[in-house]
Order: C-alpha cells, then sequence, then structure tokens
C-alpha cells in the first residue's frame, strides 16, 4: 500500500514538472516572439555604411571579429562614437549616461515617455559619413559611459543599432567588404539573385531556416553575438564537435552580465540562403547546459547563429516580404 501511494505522489509530482515546463515553454515563446510597439523612425539615403570589425581580448585569446562596430560622428562634438550593430536587438538603444554627457556639454536633447518606457525625440548624426535622423530611439537607463570633450582618441560606444532599423527595408550586409546598404525596394543589381527564402520575423526576430547534417534546424541570427559561428544545445555540441579539438571557454558579455560559453572550432557545415558555408565555430552556453536538451525540442529556436559563417559573403535581408538570401558579391549599384 505504501508503495502504491508513493508511485502516486512520483507520478503526480512528474505530471506537475510536466505541466509547468509546457508552461514555461509557452511563456518563453510567447515573451521572445511577442508583438513589440515600435516608435523607431528614420531618414536617410540609401548610401553604403561602412563597418568595422571590433577586436576583444578574452584571457589570452585575442578575437579579431567580436563586433560588428559603425562610425558615429555628431555636429558639434569633436568626440569619436559609434554603434553596434546587432539584430539580436528588437529595438535601437542609446545608452543614457552617453547622452547625459552630451547634455551637459550643450546638445539639446529632447527626452519623452512611450509605453512607460524613455526616449530620445529626436537626433541628427551620421552613419560612417552617411546623414541620418533619428526619431523616437529608446533610452536604456543607467547604462554607458560618460565622457569629456578632451579625448578624441578612444571612440564613445552610443548604443545599439537593433532590427527596427531594418523593418520594412531591403539590407544587404556585405561581410567580405564591410559595408551595409539599405534600399526602399529590391535594386537591379539583385535582379539576378534568385532562390531567396523565406524566414520569420515575428517579433522583430530574425529566425533563419537552415540544414546542419541534413537535418532542418531554425536559427535565430543575431550580428551581436559576432564572435560565434553556432551557440546552441550541449546536446549538438558535442555531436557537431571532435573530441580531439581543444575547447575555448570565455565569457561573454550581454548588457554587463558575463555569461561562461564553451567553443570548439568544427568543419561542420550549414546550408543556409541557398548557400553551403563553414560554421567555423560551435559554442554553448554553461549555464543553461542541463536543461537545453530537454527545452529546446520543444522551442522554435535551434540555436543563435553569429557572423562567423558569413565573413566572406553577402546576407541580404528583406523584411518587406520577409525573404533572404546569401550570396558571394553583390555588385555596388
Amino acid at each position: 500500500m505504501l508503495l502504491k501511494k508513493i508511485s502516486f505522489i512520483l507520478l503526480g509530482l512528474f505530471i506537475l514538472m510536466a505541466i509547468l515546463g509546457i508552461a514555461g515553454i509557452r511563456w518563453f515563446n510567447n515573451m521572445w516572439f511577442k508583438d513589440r510597439p515600435n516608435h523607431f523612425s528614420y531618414t536617410m539615403e540609401s548610401n553604403p555604411i561602412h563597418f568595422d570589425w571590433a577586436t576583444a581580448a578574452f584571457g589570452n585569446y585575442i578575437e579579431p571579429q567580436a563586433a560588428i562596430t559603425i562610425p558615429v560622428g555628431i555636429a558639434g562634438l569633436p568626440n569619436k562614437f559609434y554603434f553596434q550593430f546587432d539584430t539580436g536587438a528588437p529595438n535601437t538603444l542609446l545608452y543614457q549616461h552617453v547622452l547625459h554627457s552630451m547634455s551637459s556639454h550643450g546638445k539639446a536633447l529632447g527626452e519623452i515617455n512611450l509605453d512607460d518606457k524613455l526616449y530620445l525625440e529626436s537626433i541628427e548624426l551620421s552613419l560612417a559619413g552617411n546623414p541620418i535622423k533619428m526619431n523616437n530611439i529608446e533610452i536604456l537607463q543607467a547604462y554607458g559611459d560618460s565622457f569629456n570633450l578632451i579625448d578624441t582618441i578612444h571612440p564613445i560606444n552610443l548604443g545599439t543599432l537593433g532590427a527596427d532599423f531594418m523593418v520594412n527595408t531591403i539590407t544587404a550586409i556585405d561581410f567580405k567588404n564591410q559595408y551595409i546598404q539599405q534600399f526602399d525596394q529590391r535594386p537591379k543589381s539583385m535582379d539576378t539573385v534568385i532562390n531567396f527564402q523565406s524566414f520569420d520575423f515575428k517579433g522583430r526576430r530574425f529566425m533563419l531556416p537552415a540544414k546542419i547534417g541534413g537535418k532542418k534546424i531554425e536559427l535565430f541570427y543575431d550580428s551581436g553575438s559576432s564572435a560565434f559561428g553556432l551557440i546552441t544545445s550541449k546536446n549538438r555540441y558535442d555531436k557537431y564537435t571532435d573530441k580531439e579539438v581543444k575547447e575555448l571557454q570565455f565569457d561573454a558579455n550581454r548588457f554587463g552580465d558575463p555569461m561562461p560559453i564553451h567553443h570548439k572550432y568544427t568543419d561542420r557545415r550549414i546550408d543556409i540562403g541557398s548557400a553551403d558555408l563553414e560554421l567555423k565555430r560551435i559554442s554553448y552556453v554553461n549555464r543553461y547546459a542541463k536543461l537545453q536538451r530537454f527545452l529546446t525540442p520543444f522551442t522554435k529556436i535551434g540555436g543563435w547563429l553569429g557572423n562567423k559563417p558569413f565573413t566572406e559573403s553577402t546576407l541580404i535581408l528583406d523584411t518587406k516580404k520577409e525573404e533572404f538570401v546569401v550570396i558571394e558579391d553583390l555588385e555596388n549599384p
């Protein structure tokens, strides 16, 4: 009788855990892909925007392509600024401490509240020399670095250029030649580009279909994870890498939150956007390793896709038609 009661109790606990797990997964999917208000807007000409690869040191390891940064100039200020280009961020963000320094140095900036968040009403600047006016940019409060007018050597991180910068546009990211260009309509140079494939842009998240080892997988494209090829589950990490390959371990920083990540180089290839590319590196986050194998089959995300596979290619993301393609090069019209 006691054994029977214990069995019923264990069964009940198992069912409760399953219900909580399913509810948690549904909550994650709903939060991650939820519709988001978009107050951000901008006006600019369709000129190529040059970007730089930022270098970062992680202990003894030097990563030469740790982030995509776009030089920014602001009239009246002698300092050098930059945006990090981050498709993983649904909103473009400006850092509050930087804005406060601008104000203290005579730059008139108006702030407004929208949806219980703080926004900068408008700002005129240049992206790699291209004039742009931005309106209603979200402010990340209590973040960023203060600066003075004397330091004109060290570039100042102004914020993050997010996925809302790519809404209702065709964006070509030429990783090899290091420029980004946007179009209202597909230009003539894309007339010969075929094999565009559909992708999901719900919640301003770039979910790109791909195949690895012949198996279909849906990946979240996050240009902010620039140093990585594919961040995935520990199970896939073990499957896609060789045990003899030396493992790298270092922390990634996400808005001040360090995350320990394990990495290995790999010769695995990925079929994505009608191109066959080398993944170059597979990673997993140690913090979530024990749960990933059980949770990932029930989420839409098979992994985080960084820039490593694309470094010799051009990625074209058409958010109007929600189609994308990867090509070797795009003629600059």
